[in-house]
C-alpha cells in the first residue's frame, strides 16, 4: 500500500476546516442549522435545536480524553527513538508495519536521528503539559462538541506521532539511524526553547482562563465567561491558538527534513486561525466594553 493516509486526512481536515470557517465568517445566515451546530462548539457553540446533530454530540471536557491518549502514546515513541538511537535496538516488525499502513511502503528515510528525538522530547513534553491543564487547570463549562471534534482529536495526535518517527532513519526497513550529541545544532536548541516558552505561555493562559470561572470565595461556576486579561490576552483574543501555532511552526523548522508532518502544521494553522476568529468574534459580540485595540491572532497587527 503506498497511499500516504496520515498527509491525505490532514489535507482533507484543513480543507474542511477552512471552507467552513471562511463561510461561518461571511455567510453563516444562510448555512443549514446542521452544519452551524455541527462546526461550533464551547462557548462560540451554536445552540440552535436541530435533533439530529444533537444526538452526536459529547461533553467539551472530554477534551481530556486526547491527552490520556497522547501523553502516554507520545512517551512510547519517545521510548522508540531512545531505543533505536541510544541503546542500539531494533524497531519491531509490528511498528513498521504500522508505519508503512500509515504513511505507505514507498516512504523513505528522510528526518536525521537528531531532529527526530528533538521532535519526540518536544511533543512528548508538550503532550504531559496538556495533560496537566486539561485536568487539573481547565475547567470546563456544560457545552458540547460534535463527535466529529472528538474523532479529529485522536486522529491529531496519532498523526503527528507517526508523522514523526515515520520517516525517520532507522524507522524504515533497510535504514539506519546513528545519533550524535555532537550534530545537534544551534537551531534546535533554539526552536526547542521557542516551544518550551511557548507552551509555558499556554500554560498561564490556562491559568488566566479558568480563574475567570471562580468568584472572590474561590467558588467555582464554569457557566461564567468574562473577558480576559493578562499575559498575551492584552493584545490578542487567540492566546491559545497563537501559542499552538507557534508549537506546530517550530516543529516544522525542526522537522524541515520530513515529508508528512508539515502537512499537519498546515491542519494545524487553518484549525487555529478559524478558532481564534471565531472567539474575537464571540468576545466583542458578547462583551459590550471589550477593548478595541485588542487583535484576533498578531499583536498590533491581525
Amino acid at each position: 500500500m503506498e497511499i500516504n493516509f496520515i498527509r491525505i486526512l490532514f489535507i482533507f481536515a484543513a480543507i474542511f476546516t477552512g471552507i467552513v470557517g471562511f463561510l461561518l465568517n461571511f455567510v453563516e445566515p444562510y448555512l443549514p442549522v446542521a452544519l452551524t451546530r455541527a462546526y461550533r462548539y464551547g462557548k462560540f457553540s451554536d445552540n440552535t435545536y436541530q435533533p439530529i446533530v444533537m444526538k452526536a454530540e459529547l461533553p467539551k471536557r472530554w477534551f481530556k480524553h486526547f491527552y490520556i491518549f497522547a501523553a502516554p502514546a507520545s512517551s512510547y515513541a519517545l521510548y522508540l527513538v531512545l531505543y533505536k538511537y541510544l541503546w542500539k535496538g531494533d524497531i519491531s516488525k509490528n511498528v513498521l508495519w504500522v508505519l508503512n499502513i500509515c504513511l505507505g511502503t514507498n516512504r523513505q528515510p528522510l528526518v536525521s536521528p537528531e531532529n527526530t528525538f528533538a521532535a519526540a522530547l518536544l511533543i512528548t513534553l508538550h503532550s504531559w503539559k496538556r495533560f496537566y491543564e486539561t485536568h487539573y487547570v481547565n475547567i470546563f463549562s456544560n457545552k458540547m462538541m460534535n463527535i466529529a471534534h472528538y474523532i479529529i482529536g485522536f486522529y491529531h495526535y496519532v498523526g503527528i506521532i507517526i508523522s514523526i518517527i515515520g520517516e525517520s532513519e532507522g524507522f524504515v526497513e533497510g535504514s539506519e539511524g546513528y545519533f550524535s550529541y555532537k550534530k545537534i545544532t544551534y537551531i534546535q536548541i533554539i526552536c526547542g526553547a521557542i516551544i518550551i516558552v511557548s507552551s509555558y505561555v499556554q500554560l498561564e493562559a490556562n491559568y488566566i482562563l479558568s480563574s475567570l470561572r471562580k468568584d472572590k470565595n474561590g467558588e467555582m461556576n464554569s457557566a461564567v465567561y468574562k473577558i480576559p486579561h493578562g499575559g498575551l490576552f492584552e493584545y490578542v483574543s487567540g492566546a491559545l491558538q497563537l501559542t499552538e501555532i507557534i508549537i506546530y511552526i517550530t516543529m516544522s523548522v525542526i522537522l524541515w527534513q520530513s515529508s508528512t508532518f508539515h502537512y499537519a502544521t498546515m491542519w494545524v494553522l487553518v484549525n487555529q486561525i478559524s478558532t481564534a476568529v471565531l472567539t474575537h468574534k464571540w468576545y466583542t459580540k458578547t462583551f459590550q466594553h471589550y477593548p478595541q485595540f485588542r487583535k484576533i491572532l498578531l499583536p498590533y497587527i491581525f
